[in-house]
């Protein structure tokens, strides 16, 4: 996203808070990445345990709202600036309670990831943590779901992973399927984002090479012209040695007669 700047060039005062709070709030979405990833994976914590990751939650929700508080009001279009961050706002509104954690995960690390501008290179990045991300995020909440549930295919982490991959790319083997309503509803986000997100991975790499064929095109085309010119120049020197080669056979023999 662009931010606007002052007359001259100097930051605004949103635009100084977001660049010095970039880091630390891509740290505290990673964290909260790991914290909802604990939560799920370890299915023998103690009621103490998950009360203090349930803690964790709420204060990273917490701080992601008092810096979304904070930018609206550094901003000089306040109603602007809430109708064109709605990732932020989502962020804000959505409570931090266990059955919207894995939306509220993908949103966190999206938005940090969004606030530059994009060029070719953070866009291939972006694609590539989005799907990273969506595997993961995916995988954590159908093994949340599926994990203890009656006939489930689940029966560790490793299960619901090769689930996501064969599901995000359309395989679908049918070995491991979910059970439960919260798994299907689960399976139904994954299909939906990941053949989106598969579909612009493959626009993006097709859009990358074409430009590189068109790169190689144009070095050949310069060099072929360079090439034709350096043909040119051998050309006219050769005639140039020839015709030097004829003055002088011509001024040291005077009886040579041209024929």
């Amino acid at each position: 996203m662009h931010v606007a700047q002052h007359d001259g060039g100097q930051p605004s005062r949103r635009q100084a808070w977001e660049r010095a709070t970039a880091i630390p709030m891509l740290v505290l979405a990673v964290l909260f990445i790991c914290v909802y990833a604990w939560h799920v994976l370890d299915t023998g914590a103690s009621p103490r345990l998950d009360a203090w990751l349930q803690w964790v939650d709420i204060m990273i929700w917490l701080v992601f709202a008092a810096d979304f508080g904070i930018r609206t009001w550094l901003s000089t279009d306040r109603w602007r600036f809430v109708r064109t961050h709605p990732l932020e706002l989502l962020i804000v509104l959505l409570p931090p309670f266990r059955p919207v954690r894995l939306l509220r995960a993908a949103l966190l690390v999206l938005d940090q990831l969004n606030r530059n501008q994009v060029t070719r290179a953070r866009l291939a990045i972006f694609v590539g943590t989005s799907s990273a991300l969506t595997l993961l995020l995916c995988s954590l909440a159908f093994f949340d779901a599926e994990y203890g549930a009656p006939d489930s295919k689940i029966h560790n982490f490793g299960d619901a992973l090769w689930w996501s991959m064969v599901s995000v790319t359309t395989v679908g083997y049918g070995d491991v399927y979910p059970v439960t309503v919260h798994g299907r509803l689960i399976a139904l986000i994954l299909m939906t984002l990941g053949i989106g997100l598969i579909s612009f991975a493959i626009g993006t790499t097709t859009s990358w090479v074409m430009d590189q064929l068109k790169n190689v095109e144009a070095v050949t085309e310069a060099t072929d012209r360079e090439v034709s010119v350096l043909i040119d120049e051998i050309r006219a020197l050769h005639a140039e040695v020839a015709a030097l080669r004829t003055a002088f056979v011509t001024s040291s023999d005077p009886d040579h007669q041209p024929r």
